[in-house]
């Protein structure tokens, strides 16, 4: 009976190789759920990855420092403990899993792994997801995904592939040393059909396979996502896993020619997966802790300073984390490593080599240089200037032979080599001075006139702002602060520059607009604290009411309650002035009422208590009554507990102590407005309390307060319900 060498990898296991009879094998794979062509399908896709001839397994007596033996008693540094296997070989605890160490590399500061796939899935005839058992146990290890509280970072080494039919492949990687929200990468495989497909010998181009290059240096987690993108092939396989970047995917032990996919077969072995490592810390602190770099060596930081490494200086070559770990390299034993050239002699130094010529050559010796080459001067004792036939240089008299070598000079007044075979001796004018000269003049006097025009531009633009500022009221605002303060009240409300909100908004970018109205516009801001800011821009605004509007802001910023939006202050800097408020994430009322409509009785009943406490608050326990004047829905904001929040203090209006009302132009919203306010135009406290009633019939009805839909008699929702109570039909 026959035997041949068999390894599985399907669904979330991976078996070893097992020497199995070829019938039971056969037997095997048709009593399978999935049946052969699942099986060759598996195989073609899980199975068809390189699987490189690594080196000899690195044995635990053999790891460099800083890696060391978990039970050797050697000092280790925290996090490069390795423990041997059971035939000596260096294993790597990362998490739960223990990984076989094939390589270490000091100089590159790396090591290579033997992982398995992060994620495998199949499906059968019917496209379900199907677990088919191992016939060993699992090995290697998946693929880590994180490397947290570890030394060792994803390397770009690396590259992520994705194999199987109609799949997307997505993976965000971050980073613990300050990678903001991360760098995300993905890729798509598609097929025709998973049973007839052909793949191309050597490629991944998507079809059945897609690969992605790492995006970041110092990744330790990342998020795989790895979902169909379109219909799944029934019988096939998906898997991701950590590559060699340098190793294809599909490969073919025959012509090359192209294969089916289900005769994409390779044998099969470990997935070589690389690792970065770099020692916590920073050089600062390296330099005074108990694992310094060595002697001629250099510590650089990586990582923003999180981590460091060590590396042999020029010249040297070695382990830098031993203390005599790094020795002088001697490039003369090799050509490839020294610049001499081919006549001259290299002579091996401290960190370096120098190359001298021969005797009776000429030159520096050196590739890159002169070279060497053979000495055509007169026999030694013979003065070469003193002979006119020998002079090289232009001019005789300013020959000089030292010692067998001849220099030449030029005249006063004139430029050059001197050699009559060389640039000669020019007439030296000073023309090139005078255009360089004058060309840094030119440059200089430019750079001045430019900074000169930024300058008066931005002083210019400065003195715009302070008489905007002056004439919204910034000053007399400035003072109202001061005095709250000296009472010892303190003011939440800040006055913010036009730079603050502009940088803030993207200078007003579209992609910032949380909502327009008749009255202005308001943007989403967010701070350099990163404070999320709400910034209503407004259409127009009195300068005869600016005094007002002074007070009626210093009121506003003393408003500290929980149901109403908190004003954190303005900008007086722009034509109109700018309010912030604080963010409330959840949008309206009035778009959770009648676009949403996710919210329970409960949920309406709280919010009107919420809002009739805040109204409440605002007509009679603020420290100035302040009628609002616009009490819609649309000016309702939920947070992000859907807790209620009145908004938009724009129209509102605040009454002295002694007055019961006020007398004002008509302002509100149809649907929502007083008809008695409306009548007289003397604004009072029942003015809110109407449009709060409307609110509650909203809430009750899900009605908008104006709808065409309705008969005309009752298209408002007001005049609606008193229509439903005169014919009792309310309930």
């Amino acid at each position: 009976m026959h035997h041949r060498e068999v390894q599985l990898s399907i669904g979330d296991m991976v078996c070893r190789r097992a020497s199995i009879p070829a019938a039971t094998e056969a037997a095997a794979v048709a009593s399978w759920p999935l049946g052969p062509l699942a099986l060759a399908l598996a195989l073609a896709i899980l199975s068809a990855m390189p699987h490189v001839a690594l080196s000899q397994n690195l044995t635990c007596k053999d790891v460099p420092f800083p890696f060391r033996e978990e039970r050797s008693g050697a000092t280790s540094v925290p996090g490069f403990m390795v423990t041997c296997g059971r035939n000596n070989e260096a294993m790597l605890r990362i998490g739960e899993h223990i990984y076989k160490i094939d390589k270490v590399s000091v100089p590159e500061h790396f090591i290579t792994i033997r992982a398995g796939p992060i994620q495998q899935v199949c499906y059968d005839r019917s496209r379900r997801p199907k677990q088919i058992k191992p016939i060993t146990r699992v090995d290697p290890a998946p693929a880590p995904t994180s490397l947290q509280a570890t030394p060792f970072t994803f390397s770009r080494r690396n590259k992520l592939v994705a194999t199987g039919c109609n799949y997307r492949f997505f993976a965000n990687f971050t980073s613990s040393s300050g990678g903001g929200d991360g760098t995300p990468t993905s890729c798509d495989t598609w097929c025709n059909d998973g049973s007839s497909d052909t793949i191309f010998n050597g490629s991944c181009a998507d079809k059945a396979c897609c690969t992605t290059e790492m995006q970041m240096d110092g990744a330790q987690e990342f998020n795989l996502t790895l979902k169909p993108s379109g219909n799944v092939e029934a019988s096939t396989c998906s898997a991701v896993f950590f590559l060699d970047k340098d190793e294809q995917v599909f490969t073919s032990a025959g012509d090359g020619r192209n294969m089916a996919l289900k005769e994409a077969l390779v044998p099969l072995g470990y997935r070589k997966m690389f690792l970065d490592w770099a020692i916590p810390g920073n050089c600062e602190q390296n330099s005074a802790s108990q694992y310094p770099c060595g002697s001629m060596s250099t510590c650089n930081d990586v990582y923003n300073g999180t981590s460091y490494i060590c590396r042999c200086n020029e010249g040297y070559e070695g382990n830098p984390y031993e203390q005599n770990g790094c020795s002088d390299i001697n490039e003369c034993r090799d050509m490839n490593n020294n610049n001499c050239s081919r006549d001259a002699t290299c002579t091996n130094t401290d960190g370096g080599f120098t190359c001298s010529c021969p005797k009776n050559t000429v030159g520096d010796g050196y590739r890159a240089g002169t070279g060497c080459s053979i000495d055509s001067l007169p026999p030694s004792g013979l003065d070469v200037c003193a002979h006119p036939e020998r002079n090289p240089c232009m001019y005789p008299e300013y020959c000089k032979d030292e010692q067998g070598v001849t220099s030449c000079a030029c005249p006063e007044g004139r430029n050059g080599d001197g050699r009559k075979k060389g640039s000669g001796c020019k007439r030296h004018f000073p023309l090139d001075t005078a255009l360089g000269v004058g060309l840094a003049l030119t440059v200089t006097l430019a750079t001045t006139l430019l900074c000169y025009y930024w300058t008066m531009k931005k002083r210019k633009v400065a003195r715009k702002r302070a008489e905007l500022f002056r004439k919204n009221g910034g000053l007399l605002l400035q003072q109202r602060f001061l005095m709250i303060t000296s009472q010892g009240e303190e003011s939440s409300a800040k006055i913010f520059s036009a730079e603050e909100l502009k940088n803030a908004t993207d200078n007003y970018s579209d992609g910032r607009i949380l909502g327009r109205g008749a009255n202005g516009t308001v943007y989403k801001g967010i701070l350099p604290n990163r404070t999320t800011i709400a910034i209503k821009k407004s259409i127009l605004f009195d300068e005869s009411h600016v005094e007002q509007f002074v007070n009626e802001i210093t009121i506003l910023s003393q408003i500290d309650h929980p149901n109403v939006v908190k004003l954190l202050g303005c900008c007086l800097e722009t034509k109109v002035p700018l309010l912030v408020y604080e963010f409330i994430p959840n949008g309206t009322l009035f778009q959770h009422i009648h676009n949403k409509r996710t919210l329970t009785w409960e949920d309406c009943l709280r919010i009107a208590e919420e809002t009739a406490g805040a109204l409440a608050y605002l007509h009679s326990t603020s420290s100035t009554p302040i009628i609002h004047r616009d009490i819609k829905s649309s000016n309702i904001l939920l947070d992000e507990n859907f807790v209620a929040k009145i908004a938009d203090f724009g129209a509102s209006r605040s009454v002295p102590s002694d007055h019961t009302h006020v007398t004002t132009l008509i302002q509100g919203t149809i649907g929502y407005l007083d008809p008695e306010y409306f009548q007289t135009s003397q604004l009072t406290e029942k003015s809110d309390v109407y449009s709060f009633g409307v609110v509650l019939a909203e809430l009750l009805t899900r009605q908008k307060p104006i709808s065409v839909g309705r008969p005309e008699e009752s298209c408002n929702l007001a005049m609606y319900i008193v229509i439903l109570l005169n014919e009792r039909r309310l309930l």
